[in-house]
């Protein structure tokens, strides 16, 4: 049974105040969020997780055969990011280098990508990571609540500190956020009750039932549930809905480093694993553009033997320095002196 390995996460030292950036624009935001650097962004950030992922692990990293990577906030229209990472690994040309991209379920997808090699023994191990920096615009959304983050996973078959016994995929034509080619922020319907409703907790309920029936087990098994965290209340709609108490819920991060997009479900999965005990069940499930990938994972007793190796997520999240609202404008470039 294929389960990971190692892992790990990259949190930016910077925070934004919520509030900072929704005041001006007459709206009002709870909490902060992670802010990439000026010399910081996707790639960056990918491989500092990267690396956490591999020391954690003890792979070497000549044993990866595959790199994957999931993100909605690709740098690049038209060029990989996996090659500029397995450059950095010095990873041989003929190991698979593979992004997926173009929805917040994309490192959900590339964790669904790197167990299919590995079932088909292309592949001993691979790597895969997510990470996110969605642009956004003053006065939008997202300029409040997206944040930025990394998490990676080293995924194989011997050694695992996490075992995934199943998935189970639950996917519709259903439209809620996008980002356009002609536009340089992530857009929405603002019907926010549809969108819970119709999108994150019916796909994610879907996912996770179709994924207990196949298992024949109940969700009240799970010593703990983890769904992506829009904001610090939304996975208690399909927890509710499934049958799981708030308290085997992941603990909220979306009020601390925002809305991680992708890496968020993983994110958060990365503090359960952190401090997780041998033989515990962890629920799982990802959720983007109408699709919701559910996991089922059991830990293992290589997860407490592993942990000195280990950057635990909390370091992250208590190193931080804030900015200003001006400050981060001119970070992300939408904040210009005149050219004289």
């Amino acid at each position: 049974m294929s389960g990971i390995i190692g892992y790990g996460v990259y949190i930016p030292k910077y925070r934004l105040e919520q509030q900072e950036a929704a005041i001006p624009w007459g709206s009002w935001s709870p909490g902060e969020k992670s802010v990439c650097g000026a010399d910081e962004d996707v790639v960056t950030m990918a491989a500092e997780a990267m690396d956490n992922a591999i020391r954690h692990s003890g792979v070497n990293p000549e044993e990866i055969g595959a790199i994957y990577i999931g993100t909605a906030s690709s740098p690049y229209i038209e060029q990989y990011v996996a090659p500029i990472l397995a450059e950095t690994l010095g990873l041989h040309p003929g190991t698979t280098m593979m992004d997926y991209s173009g929805s917040l379920n994309s490192m959900a997808n590339a964790i669904l990508g790197c167990l299919d090699a590995i079932a088909a023994k292309r592949i001993g191990c691979g790597i895969v990571i997510g990470a996110e920096n969605r642009p956004t615009a003053p006065g939008t959304e997202g300029d409040a609540s997206l944040g930025a983050g990394a998490v990676a996973m080293v995924i194989g078959k011997e050694g695992a500190i996490a075992e995934i016994e199943a998935v189970h995929t639950y996917s519709t034509l259903f439209l809620d956020r996008w980002h356009s080619a002609k536009d340089a922020w992530v857009s929405n319907f603002f019907d926010y009750r549809f969108d819970r409703e119709y999108g994150y907790q019916t796909h994610i309920v879907e996912a996770c039932k179709g994924l207990l029936d196949e298992l024949g087990r109940a969700a009240g098994e799970y010593d703990y549930a983890v769904f992506p965290q829009l904001d610090d209340r939304i996975p208690g709609l399909p927890a509710k809905a499934l049958g799981i108490h708030s308290e085997r819920l992941a603990p909220a991060i979306s009020s601390i480093l925002g809305d991680l997009g992708s890496c968020s479900a993983f994110i958060s999965l990365a503090g359960i694993l952190d401090r997780a005990k041998p033989g515990q069940r962890i629920l799982l499930a990802s959720y983007g553009s109408g699709a919701s990938n559910a996991m089922s994972l059991i830990t293992r007793g290589q997860i407490s033997k592993k942990r000195r190796n280990l950057t635990p997520l909390k370091r992250y999240i208590d190193r931080k320095q804030y900015l200003t609202y001006t400050s981060y404008l001119r970070i992300r470039e939408q904040l210009a002196r005149a050219p004289y």
